[in-house]
């Protein structure tokens, strides 16, 4: 039998997991991320839904002037550490930060982005659908939306292989949050029924 899926519970205070996932080096996958974005057309206007730290918005803004990144989070914690980020790299002009749950962006309008991204977003949403319907509803007709997050494992023996293949060097704490989003995570038959039901093609 596959495992079901098992949301994340709230084992680390928001600082600690700001702190904690901000210390985890996602350079190389940020890269990975914006190498395929850019592979297809992308922006000008990009709202990034659960920027973190904002290494993604960073890494786009950083490959051209051509783009401005809404980045949003629904952690004031993850924002504070983006805002000194994006300093740094000398994006201010580019990115500009809004504090907003993807459950609550009621106030963005329809089809205001060109292009939507999301990195590892849905899985820490109790419901994940609410992540892809308001992706779909800031699209513009002909827009993008790009996506990456975890796929859920079959079985616990698979969770822990991954944990210590990918995490085995982070703290007890980092290996935590990645087997609980491991956990977390939505299968690639969930994910694609939810697509369906919100008609982008299942090939996409």
């Amino acid at each position: 039998k596959l495992m079901d899926r098992i949301p994340e519970p709230d084992t680390f205070s928001p600082s600690d997991e700001a702190a904690e996932y901000h210390a985890m080096d996602h350079s190389r996958v940020n890269r990975q991320f914006v190498d395929e974005l850019l592979k297809g057309p992308t922006g000008p206007l990009v709202v990034d839904l659960g920027c973190g730290p904002a290494g993604i918005p960073i890494e786009l803004c950083q490959r051209s002037n051509d783009y401005e990144v809404i980045a949003t989070d629904g952690e004031v914690e993850m924002l504070e550490i983006a805002k000194q980020e994006i300093d740094i790299a000398g994006c201010l002009g580019q990115i500009s930060l809004t504090h907003v749950a993807v459950e609550s962006m009621d106030q963005f309008e329809d089809g205001m982005a060109d292009t939507v991204i999301s990195n590892s977003l849905l899985h820490h949403l109790e419901q994940p659908c609410v992540g892809l319907e308001v992706a779909v509803r800031l699209t513009r007709n002909g827009g993008r939306i790009f996506i990456r997050d975890l796929a859920r494992p079959d079985t616990e023996a698979d969770i822990e292989r991954l944990v210590e293949t990918y995490s085995g060097n982070e703290g007890e704490n980092g290996q935590q949050l990645f087997r609980q989003s491991l956990h977390a995570a939505l299968t690639l038959n969930e994910i694609q029924i939810i697509a369906r039901g919100l008609g982008i093609p299942e090939d996409h």
